[in-house]
């Protein structure tokens, strides 16, 4: 494979996973069930979806490139294969669940069997959100598997699933890339500036790192580090800053702020921390770290990590950005 494998999904970092999970299906050992685990933005989906295309592909070539050009792949490309089905969170869903509904649709034999004779692919993302009852309805599947029916469950937070569903799959673990391979991918992608510091701040995760540059993040964090600081002097009001905050996107936000307090609390062990989420941010960040309590910060990551938990809920998001931020300015004034 070359570096135009990212065409169907297969990433440079990927490829000696790739060579060994083919050489399995090349033996006839392909598993009914696979959890590929690690962090967000290591190309998991990419990868289960270029593998779910080889597998349905009629001519894949060496390595199982899919040939693009056949019945299967066409269809797979159009999203109109009946032998794949991606289940995920409902759009609208407040909740962010995968609901029980959407598994018993797929439990059935005659839907699990393949309508060709090949194989049939489910694809799980992110399988902990599936809710108790949906995972115990898939357990029931994968316990008594139909054969050539191929189970991919991706998720970032394998312990959200339950032991007896991660027990009877095989796991493959993405782990960080390297780093001279995810700074060269990254390149090729466009002219984006800084990008170890946006490796950085995806925990060197690369499709993380480009969808920072590519969504202006690096901005958007340069103003709000602003905030965060001017805030702490008591240069600005902690209310308005919450309500332009409310307006972002509130994972990224909340984990901006994560990385600044656990940041400062590494530092405030002393100036040879460990590797930082912000290493641009050092000096500054080291002086908060040493000015303050660490119990007062980590009582402030608390709130950071519980409002980051009820994203999904309809608590109010201002409300939660105000209670952090009000904490915050207190920290600062006494």
């Amino acid at each position: 494979m070359n570096a135009s494998d990212d065409r169907f999904g297969i990433l440079p970092w990927q490829q000696g996973l790739w060579e060994r999970l083919w050489a399995t299906r090349e033996q006839g050992r392909l598993p009914h069930g696979l959890l590929f685990t690690g962090a967000a933005g290591m190309g998991k989906h990419r990868f289960a979806r270029a593998l779910a295309q080889s597998l349905l592909c009629a001519d894949a070539g060496e390595l199982g490139r899919p040939c693009g050009v056949c019945p299967g792949c066409r269809a797979f490309l159009a999203g109109s294969h009946p032998d794949y089905q991606l289940v995920a969170p409902e759009v609208d869903s407040k909740s962010g669940e995968i609901k029980v509904d959407a598994v018993r649709e797929l439990i059935g034999r005659e839907v699990l069997t393949s309508s060709s004779g090949g194989y049939k692919v489910i694809l799980i993302d992110p399988a902990d959100r599936l809710n108790r009852a949906a995972a115990n309805s898939l357990l029931k599947t994968l316990e008594e598997p139909v054969p050539n029916t191929l189970m991919l469950l991706l998720t970032a937070a394998p312990h959200g699933l339950p032991a007896t569903v991660r027990s009877r799959c095989q796991r493959l673990d993405f782990g960080v890339a390297e780093r001279g391979a995810a700074r060269a991918w990254l390149g090729q992608q466009g002219e984006y500036p800084e990008p170890e510091l946006l490796l950085d701040l995806a925990g060197g995760a690369p499709l993380m790192a480009l969808d920072l540059a590519r969504s202006g993040a690096l901005e958007e964090r340069r103003e709000m580090l602003q905030d965060w600081f001017g805030i702490h002097a008591g240069r600005l009001d902690p209310l308005p800053v919450a309500e332009r905050w409310a307006g972002l996107d509130g994972a990224r936000v909340l984990g901006w702020l994560a990385g600044w307090l656990i940041d400062s609390l590494r530092l405030a062990q002393g100036a040879a921390a460990p590797r930082l989420f912000n290493p641009d941010q050092r000096q500054a960040l080291q002086r908060i770290g040493e000015g303050l309590d660490c119990r007062r910060l980590f009582r402030l990551l608390d709130l950071v990590l519980e409002a980051r938990a009820a994203l999904a809920s309809t608590l109010n998001r201002q409300l939660m950005l105000e209670q952090i931020l009000i904490t915050w300015a207190e920290f600062g004034s006494d």
